[in-house]
């Protein structure tokens, strides 16, 4: 058990490293960088899509590499890609350069991340897994809230290069840690163990109550289905909205009058509210139902988007982050629960990759927010276009019902409908 624990203490130090290094404190580093090497905002805003692009692309390889040679050493090179990538964004001179750079992050995010650490702890922790990876996440939450505060004053003071060096060598021992610790309960030998290993806390959570249950469902079928494509749809939405927001939202408020100082305590707010909203909405989504949970978020995220072109003010700027951090955290909650709900446990690890791949072209919203900001001088007219598809994404999914599986037993084809609990 000894064993077991060190194993948590490490995989969710790995995991609080890696979202105060990348996705969260990358926007504050990217103003000074952009600055210094006269990049414009679209170019800047490419690197950070770049980032969220590989770590997409990269997504079938830890499963892969379990299977080859073990979720140890999956870590291990997760550790080495990011002390490389860091080691050269640290040298950087040039765009690709840098966008190499963050490109090998995001591979290094996605080998060294929640793939393994999820995998390691089902396993290790069969008894209580979902309640040490609900730790895990709250430890990679955090890593959201502290992550652009530190980062912001190793800049300040040493400079972005230093950054950069300070990451590839906590990365580096990171890696050795893994080394030293990490060992599978037994060898991953399909990768599909991966993926069932995963899926077994979601498995053993409550789900809505069905007439004839949910195992119906292919992934096929659902994936086929209405509401499948809304839910796929939303997520992306919000996906380019969280993407475009970790990306520039330290130059808008930069843009706006503010120091890089209040634009990394902004972050911090952020991160914090969608930690907290994230562990609320569990218990939420029990008494009014994920779906209106889901439209809530969203309504939510589309009001706090709409706040930022009125953010020259820290009070706004301050009620921006905490609306966008829980209206974040109680839609992608909600959004997993909607797909557990509605078409079950048996299948819900394939629905949500489906979902989450589908997200990927998020990545297009840094890039076309930097071009709309390099033409019209301010991020304010694509910030009012996401907060559009939100108020649509809204109304969609308020108008959503659960979905109709139909199952054909010895005399007739009967339609089951799901029942989705608080609807």
């Amino acid at each position: 058990m000894q064993r077991a624990w060190s194993i948590f203490a490490v995989v969710s130090l790995f995991f609080f490293f890696l979202t105060a290094a990348t996705f969260t404190s990358l926007g504050v580093v990217l103003f000074t960088m952009a600055s210094e090497l006269h990049w414009s905002k679209s170019a800047a805003g490419s690197s950070f899509a770049l980032l969220g692009l590989t770590c997409g692309l990269s997504s079938p390889l830890p499963a892969l590499l379990m299977k080859w040679i073990g979720t140890r050493w999956t870590l291990v090179l997760g550790g080495v890609t990011l002390a490389v990538a860091f080691a050269l964004a640290s040298t950087s001179h040039g765009l690709v350069e840098f966008m190499t750079a963050t490109a090998l992050m995001g591979v290094g995010f996605t080998l060294a991340a929640n793939i393994p650490g999820v995998y390691l702890l089902a396993t290790w922790f069969p008894a209580r897994a979902g309640r040490m990876i609900g730790l895990y996440f709250m430890a990679g939450g955090l890593g959201g809230v502290f992550g652009p505060l530190v980062v912001n004053a190793i800049v300040q003071a040493n400079g972005w290069r230093f950054n950069w060096l300070i990451m590839a060598l906590v990365a580096g021992a990171l890696g050795i840690l893994s080394a030293l610790v990490v060992k599978d309960v037994t060898p991953v030998t399909k990768v599909e163990e991966v993926a069932a290993a995963s899926a077994a806390p979601a498995s053993a959570a409550p789900t809505a109550p069905t007439r004839g249950g949910a195992a119906g469902w292919t992934v096929l079928g659902a994936l086929k289905t209405r509401q499948f494509a809304i839910i796929a749809i939303t997520m992306l939405i919000i996906q380019t909205v969280v993407t475009t927001i970790h990306g520039l939202l330290v130059t808008h408020l930069a843009d706006l009058g503010s120091s890089t100082a209040f634009g990394a305590l902004v972050m911090s707010i952020l991160g914090f509210t969608d930690s907290l909203a994230k562990g609320a909405a569990g218990t939420l989504a029990d008494r009014i139902g994920a779906r209106r949970l889901f439209v809530s978020g969203i309504v939510l995220l589309c009001l706090s988007v709409a706040l930022l072109g009125f953010a020259g003010s820290h009070t706004i700027a301050c009620a921006f982050a905490i609306v966008f951090g829980i209206g974040w955290g109680a839609s992608w909650l909600a959004a997993n629960l909607l797909l557990l709900g509605y078409f079950g446990p048996h299948i819900v690890a394939p629905m949500v990759s489906a979902a989450t791949l589908v997200t990927t072209a998020g990545i297009i919203g840094p890039i076309a927010a930097g071009m709309v900001a390099d033409a019209t001088g301010t991020f304010v007219p694509f910030f009012y276009l996401l907060a559009g598809l939100m108020l649509i994404a809204a109304f969609a999914c308020a108008g959503m019902r659960p979905p109709v599986v139909a199952r054909r037993d010895d005399d007739a084809s009967l339609s089951l409908p799901l029942q989705e609990r608080g609807q």
